[in-house]
């Protein structure tokens, strides 16, 4: 964010990300350039609460897709095993009943 003095006059830009880039949008110039930049520094502390926030949760998240991804491998060995045990076998990636002879 930047407030910014041109020609003697403050002129207040802030930075916007669009589509994944960054761009300036022209917020104001004299008082009211200085009033949005009180503004928006007021608002920062909510700002990174929130994306704090929002980053613990995409950690948690993470962390549950692991355990997630534990569980069905463990999942798919026991089936294995149990599949195997009571004859069956895979064929082109499906499950068949050997054949007895």
């Amino acid at each position: 964010m930047g407030l910014e003095i041109r020609n003697g006059r403050p002129y207040y830009y802030r930075k916007v990300r669009r589509d994944g880039k960054v761009t300036s949008e022209y917020a104001g110039s004299g008082i009211v350039a200085e009033y949005a930049a009180l503004m928006d520094e007021a608002d920062r502390p909510d700002k990174e609460q929130q994306r704090e926030s929002s980053r613990q949760q995409r950690e948690a998240d993470r962390k549950a897709d692991q355990e997630l991804l534990s569980l069905e491998q463990s999942l798919n060995e026991l089936f294995t095993a149990v599949a195997l045990a009571n004859g069956y076998h895979k064929v082109k990636r499906q499950w068949r009943k050997k054949r007895q002879r």
